[in-house]
């Protein structure tokens, strides 16, 4: 089950029922409304899951690699690939991020902008599966 904390409007998460990646559109006390088709409804935390990140994600979204180098630089961003199966960026706050779902680099995103560039900008994910 995905941390309630880690999900935000605009994070793209898979719905358990279909499988398939959907858009949270609110996130409301202990629901979220998914824009599910063919209307949105409201649903768990325990209805969704993460999209795993994966290295066909990340070219997917534009971000580019050295064929022997564990760094993936796109969206303005560094983020390192390490043995333990994770992706890490810059330490934003205490921790080093550290993201396994396609949400959390969304919101890694986010947070990196907002905090050391001063602007408003978000993961575009206007790639096709």
């Amino acid at each position: 089950m995905i941390d309630s904390s880690d999900i935000r409007a605009g994070n793209q998460v898979l719905f358990n029922a279909s499988g398939l990646a959907v858009t949270v559109l609110k996130v409301e006390n202990n629901k979220i409304l998914l824009d599910t088709f063919p209307r949105s409804s409201y649903y768990s935390y325990s209805d969704i899951s993460g999209v795993p990140l994966t290295t066909s994600i990340l070219r997917k979204l534009s971000f580019n690699n050295d064929e022997e180098s564990t760094t993936w630089t796109g969206q303005g961003i560094k983020i390192y690939g390490k043995p333990d199966g994770f992706f890490y960026g810059l330490r934003i706050v205490k921790t080093r991020a550290k993201m396994e779902f396609l949400h959390q680099l969304q919101n890694y995103l986010t947070d990196f902008y907002a905090l050391f560039r001063e602007e408003s900008r978000s993961l575009d994910l206007s790639y096709s599966d």
